[in-house]
C-alpha cells in the first residue's frame, strides 16, 4: 500500500477555531496574562499562512494584524530568517528544513520562542506529530498530521474499520487495530509504505490500542483470558506477558499509558460503568487507585514533560479535561473557553499543549490558558481518537 497524501487544499486554509485572530489588543495588557500580540509577514504568503496558523492555536499567542510586534519570515529554498525588531520581544534566528514541511514547522518554533523567552515558552511544533482515525473516506482509517497542518497523510486504507492509533516509540510508525484480516481485532503497526506488519493476532475477543514505552516495548489490553487484562510485549509484539490481571469479568483495565521513566503505568480501571484512573508497576502488582472527586474517569495520559503530571477524562455533565498532579495529589479541570466537550487528550511536545477530540473535529488546547483551537478542517469529515508523538 502506497503512502497515501490528501490534497493540499485544505492544508493552506483560512484561520478558524476560538479566538483565533485578534485586532487591536492592547499588547501590555496581553503581556501580564503571558500572551503576546504578533502579526506574521512572510515573503512566502503560503508559508506565511501556515505558520501563522499553527501560531494561533498556542494559548500564549494572539494573532493580530494590526499589532505592532512583527515577526517578519524571509525565506530563500529550505531555509528562512525569522526576526522580530519590537524592543519587547526582539529576536533573529536562522532555520533551516529538510523539506517543506520541517521549514514550516522549524519556523514556527523559532517565532515561539524568540516571542516566549521572558516566559520561556518551549518549543512545540517540529517535534510533534498527530496520528488520528477519520472518516473521510466512509471508512475508518489512519491518518498522521502536524500541528500546522502542512501535511496530512492517510496510513491505511483497508476499507474497514481501522482504530486506536498509537506511536512506536520512535515515531517511526504508527499502531492501530483492525479486524480487515480475520473476523477478530488484532494488532498492526504501519508507515504508511507497504502492507501493515502482523503485531499482535490471534487474540481472541476485545483489544486495546497499543502504547509504546520508552524502551520499545508495547502495553494493550485484551480480553483473550476472558478478564479484560493488560499486556506486556517487545516491540513487534514478541512474547506478550500479562501483568494486571480483572478481578473479575465485570472488572476492565484498559488504555495503559507509560510514564516517561517506563516504572508505571496510568490506566483505566473499575466495574463497567464506573471507570477510574490507576496506576501500577509495569511488572505488575496491585493498582492504586487515584482519587479525583470525579465519578466516572477515563483516559489517562502521562505528559511527557513533567512526569508528576497526567490528563484525564473526566464525565461531569459533559465530558471534559482534567488534570492530576501527582507529588501535590491536586487535580484540577482545564477550564477552557469553548462550551463544547473534549475527550481522549494526547500531550504535545511542550508538555503544556494537548490534541482532544471535540466533538466530530480536533483541537489543540492549551492546558493553561484553556484557549481551544480546532485543528482538522471540516472537509476532513469526522475524525477522532488522536494520538501526538513527541520527541523523547
Amino acid at each position: 500500500m502506497r503512502l497515501l497524501v490528501l490534497l493540499a487544499a485544505f492544508l493552506v486554509a483560512p484561520l478558524f477555531g476560538q479566538g483565533n485572530v485578534v485586532i487591536n489588543e492592547d499588547i501590555n495588557a496581553l503581556a501580564a496574562k503571558g500572551i503576546v500580540s504578533v502579526a506574521v509577514l512572510s515573503d512566502d504568503p503560503a508559508l506565511g499562512a501556515m505558520v501563522q496558523f499553527a501560531l494561533s492555536a498556542h494559548g500564549a499567542i494572539q494573532v493580530s494584524p494590526n499589532s505592532p510586534v512583527k515577526v517578519r519570515i524571509g525565506r530563500t529554498a529550505l531555509a528562512a530568517v525569522v526576526a522580530c525588531d519590537h524592543p519587547s520581544c526582539a529576536f533573529t534566528t536562522n532555520v533551516e528544513g529538510r523539506d517543506e514541511d520541517q521549514l514550516v514547522l522549524r519556523v514556527a518554533d523559532a517565532a515561539l520562542v524568540g516571542l516566549g523567552r521572558r516566559w520561556q515558552l518551549k518549543p512545540l511544533y517540529a517535534d510533534t506529530k498527530v496520528a488520528f482515525v477519520s472518516r473521510y473516506t466512509g471508512h475508518a482509517e489512519i491518518y498522521v498530521t502536524n500541528l500546522a497542518r502542512s501535511k496530512t497523510m492517510r496510513l491505511t486504507n483497508y476499507r474497514n474499520t481501522s482504530i486506536g492509533p498509537r506511536w512506536s516509540a520512535d515515531g517511526s510508525r504508527v499502531f492501530f487495530i483492525s479486524s480487515f484480516r480475520s473476523s477478530w481485532p488484532e494488532i498492526f503497526s504501519t508507515n504508511g509504505i507497504g502492507e501493515a506488519s502482523k503485531v499482535i493476532v490471534n487474540a481472541r475477543g476485545a483489544l486495546g490500542a497499543a502504547s509504546s514505552g520508552p524502551d520499545g516495548r508495547i502495553a494493550f489490553a485484551s480480553s483473550n483470558k476472558e478478564t479484560m487484562d493488560i499486556y506486556v510485549a517487545g516491540p513487534q509484539g514478541q512474547s506478550p506477558t500479562r501483568v494486571i490481571r480483572a478481578p473479575s469479568k465485570q472488572w476492565v483495565n484498559t488504555d495503559p499509558s507509560w510514564s516517561p521513566d517506563g516504572s508505571r503505568f496510568a490506566l483505566t480501571g473499575g466495574p463497567t460503568g464506573s471507570p477510574g484512573i490507576y496506576l501500577a508497576s509495569t511488572t505488575g502488582g496491585p493498582l492504586r487507585l487515584v482519587s479525583t472527586g470525579y465519578g466516572y474517569c477515563t483516559e489517562p495520559r502521562w505528559n511527557p514533560v513533567f512526569p508528576d503530571q497526567l490528563v484525564f477524562t473526566f464525565q461531569s455533565g459533559a465530558l471534559r479535561l482534567g488534570l492530576i498532579d501527582l507529588a501535590s495529589g491536586t487535580v484540577k479541570a482545564i477550564e477552557t473557553r469553548s462550551p463544547a466537550p473534549l475527550a481522549h487528550a494526547s500531550w504535545c511536545a511542550d508538555g503544556r499543549h494537548l490534541v482532544a477530540a471535540q466533538g466530530e473535529w480536533l483541537a489543540v488546547v492549551d492546558s493553561v490558558t484553556g484557549k481551544v483551537t480546532r485543528l482538522t478542517p471540516a472537509n476532513l469529515g469526522y475524525c477522532s481518537e488522536p494520538d501526538c508523538w513527541t520527541r523523547r
